[in-house]
């Protein structure tokens, strides 16, 4: 399946450039600003703007992880749990992207996103002391669990909304588990690569990854990814975490916007 010829190199790469700069500075994979360009510039179809989208973050995930980890701020254990349970949920959510509309999915997660914004802005999480880096608040059965159902819930977001998860494990590392906004982030972009890269998997078996736009959005994602995190790893944590909250809020507003507008039919 091939994409209309809209769009060109340099928009690609700045596409993915944007993305890798969101992605560094709050610890997302960067497709909640891939998709709405691939849709709006390259006129892709929902379906494939989400798997196209899934195949690129896991550059952003890669070149931003690599900064948070020197700088000890990615939870490797519990990292490691999300990411096997959102492997397996994130093709799942692939799925009923192929086979469902997005427009109620849309309008509910653009109100957690903006219910989670106002909940960081008015109150920013700052945790007395960061938990222990090894496993923290995930350390034994119940947060064992706790990390797979994180996890899990990532994945699915991830594989049918075409993001990394990102919007979804931050708020939760940070307001239910108490990491700092900086290992929140870091851990994030690890959970990324086990969820992004299996939901992209399925979406290319279901003919919803457009493989040409990849190399530029993915030259662009490790272009802007490390220059963002380097910038997140000295914000002071109260505002990083608010600028994370205005990131949600911003993004809430425009996906609820857009999710209210009749869908427009594109040709592949």
């Amino acid at each position: 399946m091939t994409a209309p010829a809209r769009g060109g190199w340099l928009v690609t790469l700045l596409a993915g450039f944007f993305a890798g700069l969101a992605g560094g500075l709050f610890g997302v994979g960067g497709g909640i600003i891939m998709v709405p360009v691939l849709t709006a510039f390259f006129g892709l179809t929902q379906h494939q703007a989400h798997g196209t989208s899934l195949g690129a973050v896991a550059a952003t995930a890669v070149a931003g992880l690599v900064v948070y980890g020197l700088a000890g701020h990615v939870a490797w254990l519990p990292a490691a749990l999300m990411a096997v349970s959102g492997a397996l949920t994130a093709r799942l959510g692939a799925r009923l992207a192929a086979r469902t509309g997005r427009e109620h999915l849309a309008l509910a997660f653009a109100l957690l996103m903006l219910v989670t914004g106002l909940r960081i802005l008015l109150k920013t999480p700052v945790p007395d002391a960061e938990p222990a880096i090894a496993g923290g608040p995930f350390a034994g059965p119940v947060g064992v669990l706790a990390a797979l159902a994180v996890g899990a819930a990532v994945g699915l977001l991830a594989g049918y909304m075409g993001v990394g998860g990102g919007v979804i494990a931050v708020p939760a590392l940070t307001l239910l588990f108490g990491f700092s906004q900086q290992t929140a982030q870091g851990t994030s972009l690890a959970l990324i690569l086990g969820s992004a890269p299996f939901g992209a998997m399925e979406h290319s078996r279901l003919g919803n990854v457009v493989h040409r736009l990849l190399p530029g959005l993915m030259i662009g994602a490790l272009l802007g990814a490390p220059l963002a995190s380097y910038a997140a790893q000295r914000l002071p944590q109260a505002t990083l975490a608010r600028a994370f909250a205005i990131f949600l809020i911003a993004n809430a507003l425009r996906m609820g916007w857009s999710a209210r507008k009749p869908a427009v039919a594109k040709t592949a």
